[in-house]
């Protein structure tokens, strides 16, 4: 499961560059001009579009992977780059759905606990969810 982005970390970079170029072609004509006011807000525009675009890129490649052998689950996440690996005993674990309005679901053995779904559609959860404890019950 990823996040569902519409454009890849390259794509904005990309995005950025033509911005960049194209506001600097603007700006460049405005300070020829003699209006070089534009030339700060050109600045303080493209300084705020990077930071938000920087954000967008750090989060588009995020990834939650199940993977199930045997009698062992392995969960990976991959969130803003912070790389997690978890492992459960399908013997010992527990799957649980919240009871909030996200309705993510908890994987819990002994001391361990994590929640997984978010990249799951609210509506399909439900369905996610009865399929990964078949899915775990039949392998174990």
């Amino acid at each position: 499961m990823k996040r569902n982005c519409s454009f890849t970390p390259r794509q904005v970079g990309y995005f950025y560059l033509s911005m960049l170029m194209f506001s600097s072609i603007i700006a460049t004509y405005f300070l020829v001009q003699g209006i070089w006011m534009i030339l700060p807000f050109t600045i303080i525009e493209l300084t705020a579009l990077g930071i938000a675009l920087l954000i967008y890129a750090r989060h588009a490649l995020d990834y939650e992977s199940i993977a199930i052998d045997g009698s062992s689950v392995t969960v990976e996440k991959n969130i803003g780059g912070k790389l997690e690996r978890h492992e459960f005993n399908t013997k010992w674990l527990q799957l649980k759905q919240e009871e909030d309005g996200k309705r993510l679901i908890r994987i819990e053995q002994s001391d361990q606990e994590l929640s997984i779904g978010i990249f799951v559609p609210v509506d399909a959860r439900a369905q996610f969810f009865k399929d990964l404890r078949q899915q775990i019950r039949c392998e174990s």
